[in-house]
C-alpha cells in the first residue's frame, strides 16, 4: 500500500478543522464579548469614547489631509517631482520611482499610509507584486510628527530623544536589504514573452472619487482605533493581571494607549523600550487598519506583522546598545 494513501488526507483535516471553528467556535467569540459589554458598560463606553476621540483629535487632523494629498499627487502624476531629489538614495533599496513614493510616504506620514499607498500601486500596476511586498516590509513606520510630538513627551529623559529616534528608523535601511535578499525574484528558464510595464501615467481621477475613498479608509481606521480602545481598556482594569504586565499588553494592542500606560507606570531604559516597541510595531490596531487598505492586492498581512517584529526587536537593541554607549 502506498504510504500517502495510508496517511490521512491532511487537507481534508484543515478543512475540517476550519469548519469545526466556524460553526462551533467562533460563534461563541461575540457572545462571549457581548456579557463582557453588558457586564462592564462604563468601561466600554469609556474605551469606546477615548478610542473615537483620539481618531477625532489626532488621527483624522493628522493623517487625512496627508491621505488627500498623496492620492492627488499620484492621480494627477506628481510623484517623479517628490522622488527625483532622493532617487541616487533610495535606489540602493532596489525601489522604483514610484515605490521610492510609497515608502516616502510610509516615512512621513505614519500607519497605514506606506502601506495603503503600496496597495495602491500593486493594483494598479504601478510596481511589481515583488516590490510591493518588500515596500510592505519596510514602508510602515510611526511618522516624525508622533516621534517628535507624542512619543518625545512622554519619555521622562532618561534615554536622549535621538537615540530613540535613531532606534525607530535605522532599521528601515537594515530590513530594506535584507527584503531585497527574502523576497528575491528568482530567474525562469524561460524568458517571459511579454515584458511586464508600470503604469505611470496619471489616472485622472476626480478629486470627489479620491476624497471618498479617503474618508471610507478612515472610518475604518476610526472603528478599529475604537474597538482596540475598549480593549485596552478592559485590559487596565483587569484584576486578573498582574500590574507589570497590563502596560505591556496595552501597547501590544493600541499604540497610542500603551505609550501613555507605559510613561505612567514605568520609567528609564525600561520604559523607554517598552516605548519604543509600541511605536515601532504598531499595535494589533496598527495591524488591523494596514490589512485594511492592503486587501485584494496580494500581499499578506502575516508577512507584514513578521517584518514589523523584526523592526521592533531590532529597534529595541540598537537602542540598548546606544544607551550601553
Amino acid at each position: 500500500m502506498n504510504i500517502r494513501e495510508s496517511l490521512p488526507d491532511i487537507y481534508y483535516i484543515k478543512h475540517s478543522i476550519r469548519t469545526l471553528m466556524k460553526k462551533s467556535i467562533l460563534p461563541v467569540i461575540p457572545v462571549l464579548i457581548l456579557i463582557l459589554l453588558l457586564m462592564r458598560p462604563a468601561l466600554a463606553f469609556d474605551g469606546a469614547k477615548s478610542g473615537l476621540l483620539l481618531w477625532f483629535n489626532v488621527v483624522l487632523p493628522t493623517l487625512l489631509p496627508f491621505m488627500l494629498c498623496s492620492s492627488l499627487l499620484v492621480a494627477w502624476g506628481g510623484v517623479p517631482l517628490i522622488t527625483r531629489p532622493f532617487a541616487p538614495l533610495l535606489k540602493l533599496l532596489g525601489l522604483s520611482d514610484k515605490g521610492s513614493y510609497a515608502l516616502m510616504s510610509g516615512l512621513l506620514c505614519g500607519y497605514p499610509m506606506g502601506a495603503k499607498t503600496t496597495a495602491d500601486f500593486v493594483r494598479d500596476g504601478s510596481i511589481s507584486g515583488n516590490e510591493g511586498k518588500r515596500l510592505l516590509a519596510i514602508a510602515g513606520c510611526p511618522s516624525p510628527m508622533f516621534v517628535a510630538g507624542y512619543i518625545h513627551s512622554h519619555l521622562d529623559g532618561t534615554v536622549p530623544f535621538l537615540f530613540i529616534a535613531a532606534a525607530v528608523y535605522l532599521p528601515v535601511i537594515i530590513n530594506g536589504f535584507l527584503v531585497q535578499l527574502f523576497y528575491r525574484e528568482r530567474k525562469k528558464a524561460l524568458p517571459s514573452p511579454l515584458p511586464v510595464t508600470c503604469n505611470a501615467a496619471p489616472d485622472g481621477r476626480p478629486f470627489d472619487e479620491i476624497m471618498m475613498a479617503s474618508l471610507e479608509i478612515m472610518v475604518k481606521i476610526g472603528g478599529y482605533i475604537m474597538l482596540y480602545s475598549i480593549l485596552a481598556g478592559f485590559i487596565c482594569e483587569s484584576s486578573i493581571l498582574p500590574e507589570s504586565v497590563k502596560p505591556l499588553l496595552t501597547g501590544f494592542v493600541e499604540m497610542t494607549t500603551g505609550i501613555d500606560a507605559v510613561s505612567r507606570t514605568m520609567s528609564g531604559l525600561p520604559a523607554a523600550l517598552a516605548i519604543l516597541f509600541s511605536a515601532v510595531f504598531g499595535g494589533l490596531s496598527g495591524v488591523s487598519q494596514t490589512n485594511t487598505v492592503i486587501k485584494n492586492a496580494g500581499l499578506s498581512i502575516r508577512h507584514y506583522v513578521l517584518w514589523k517584529l523584526l523592526h521592533a526587536a531590532l529597534s529595541c537593541t540598537i537602542l540598548i546598545l546606544l544607551s550601553s554607549l
